[in-house]
């Protein structure tokens, strides 16, 4: 494996954990796709990314995403840095963390002691007609975290001279892979 390789995984890696500090961060916002009756795609916002390559995501547990993951965990991710043109793939496993998990009430938590909680509380789920008399919201909170976990991380380093691109894959213990064409 050469340098070159490990130094743009470890840029990738080092932006996605700077991320989780910086709210304004490109990455703190990236596309996930699912499978479902044509691929999905949707923007969603990063919660935690841990250096393990896995990431949390929160969402409300009546979108099409849950139900999608719930028949196939495999998703596929996309961060983008314009500035820095650096473009980030995963193929990855989903993980639905609900009420039960070890690590539910952690982020459930986070969601009841923020404003954000209204998002999760809609009396109609998401992708529904919008009533005449406009969103209500109800006491019930449809709140689920989703845990993604990268498989195979292709990084992308777009450039004047000469693009660079980058594949790994993870194995047992650790990830294997480098270098190739971009």
């Amino acid at each position: 494996m050469s340098t070159l390789a490990l130094e743009l995984l470890e840029q990738a890696k080092a932006e996605l954990l700077r991320s989780n500090a910086d709210r304004r961060h490109p990455f703190r916002f990236f596309w996930l796709a699912t499978h479902g009756e044509y691929p999905e795609l949707r923007t969603v916002v990063q919660r935690q990314f841990r250096p393990d390559w896995s990431l949390t995501v929160f969402t409300d547990t009546r979108t099409p995403k849950v139900a999608q993951i719930r028949e196939d965990a495999r998703v596929s991710v996309l961060f983008y840095h314009p500035r820095k043109k650096l473009q980030v793939r995963w193929r990855a496993q989903a993980e639905l963390i609900e009420a039960g998990h070890d690590r539910y009430e952690h982020w459930r938590q986070q969601v009841v002691q923020s404003p954000s909680i209204t998002d999760y509380q809609t009396e109609l789920p998401p992708g529904s007609p919008l009533p005449v008399e406009g969103l209500r919201y109800g006491e019930d909170l449809h709140f689920v975290a989703l845990q993604i976990r990268a498989v195979e991380v292709d990084v992308l380093q777009l450039s004047r001279e000469q693009h660079r691109r980058v594949r790994f894959l993870r194995t047992a213990t650790d990830w294997s892979g480098g270098e190739v064409v971009p």
